[in-house]
């Protein structure tokens, strides 16, 4: 039997394996030289995901907080135009805080957007998680709750339940309420109390955590971190 030695074939499989050494070799070298983006909430940190049902005034609809992203910005790159920065509040219905400082939440909603012409920087949307405090006397929430906190509507009470939901400063809200009375998102974000705030750039990653500033207002970090034009 005679056997037949293909020289052109064992260089292509020479050529082919030399091919996937140096493509391991690229690929271990990005591996230790790169900075894994960390998931958390401090700031630096990619945000959590929030994955639900939010109210937003005509009904309860599907919420991924990812849908918000655009992983390809970077600061600088036509911030001011494009991009969508995203403000979050942990709160609580029934918590006498956020219960008094909706109305500041609310005027926040609706003058840092390219809707408003004295705002020169880059539309924020405001969101609201609305969770259920434990072992806390009054604080029994409910969807009814959150969309008459929202909404400015009679009919459920309020303010560790001391006071009609519609009584709260300020006007309706037009931003979305996220359900997590079950502490679902509460507890994956580490929330110790309400109201907490984030301010998340448009690829996700957390700018600003209320707990790491106690004295610094969420509308004065959005002023100091969002650029503006001119600015």
């Amino acid at each position: 039997m005679k056997i037949i030695y293909d020289e052109n074939g064992d260089a292509r499989m020479d050529t082919a394996l030399t091919a996937i050494a140096l493509f391991l070799a690229a690929m271990m070298v990005i591996s230790f030289t790169s900075n894994p983006v960390t998931t958390g909430t401090k700031e630096g940190d990619r945000a959590p995901n929030i994955v639900g049902k939010a109210y937003n005034g005509s009904g309860w609809q599907d919420f991924d907080l990812q849908s918000y992203y655009d992983y390809e910005w970077s600061m600088g790159n036509n911030e001011t135009k494009d991009s969508q920065w995203v403000m979050i509040e942990f709160m609580d219905t029934d918590c006498p805080y956020c219960f008094n400082s909706a109305r500041e939440y609310q005027e926040g909603s609706n003058y840092f957007t390219t809707e408003n012409p004295t705002w020169n920087g880059p539309h924020v949307n405001f969101i609201a998680s609305a969770t259920e405090l434990t072992g806390l006397t009054g604080h029994d929430s409910s969807r009814e709750e959150i969309m008459a906190f929202r909404d400015k509507t009679t009919g459920e009470m309020c303010n560790a339940s001391n006071v009609d939901c519609s009584t709260r400063d300020g006007e309706a809200y037009a931003i979305p309420f996220i359900d997590d009375l079950d502490r679902t998102h509460m507890d994956k974000w580490g929330i110790g109390g309400t109201p907490t705030y984030f301010l998340i750039q448009p690829d996700g990653m957390i700018a600003w955590a209320s707990p790491e500033h106690q004295d610094e207002k969420f509308y004065e970090a959005i002023n100091r971190l969002v650029p503006q034009d001119g600015a």
